[in-house]
């Protein structure tokens, strides 16, 4: 098995009714969620696009150690912040042909 990479793009929900989300209560989960990929070792960073306010993408690396991971199954449910609709998640294969890094 060959190293799957995705990105996530997450863009301000429905449910923030044009609350900034950085200063939402609920971005507390989004957090959670970052702290989770890190701990199982799947995050490879994270952090706000400075061109659009509130959107931001986070990029997450499946090794083969990690097995059979449903990043789409976590992005959408184990983020209570996009579960609840205080985020939208956008769930994309990025097929990285080139590292400065292992």
């Amino acid at each position: 098995m060959t190293d799957r990479w995705i990105a996530l793009i997450h863009r301000p929900g429905p449910a923030l009714n044009g609350e900034l989300i950085f200063a939402h209560p609920a971005f507390a989960e989004h957090v959670a969620f970052l702290e989770r990929l890190r701990d199982r070792g799947l995050l490879v960073a994270a952090g706000p696009l400075p061109d659009e306010p509130g959107v931001g993408m986070t990029v997450v690396r499946v090794r083969e150690e990690h097995g059979d991971v449903d990043v789409t199954s976590l992005a959408t449910t184990d983020d209570l912040c996009v579960a609840d609709g205080y985020l939208t998640v956008e769930v994309r294969t990025w097929h990285v042909r080139f590292t400065g890094a292992n």
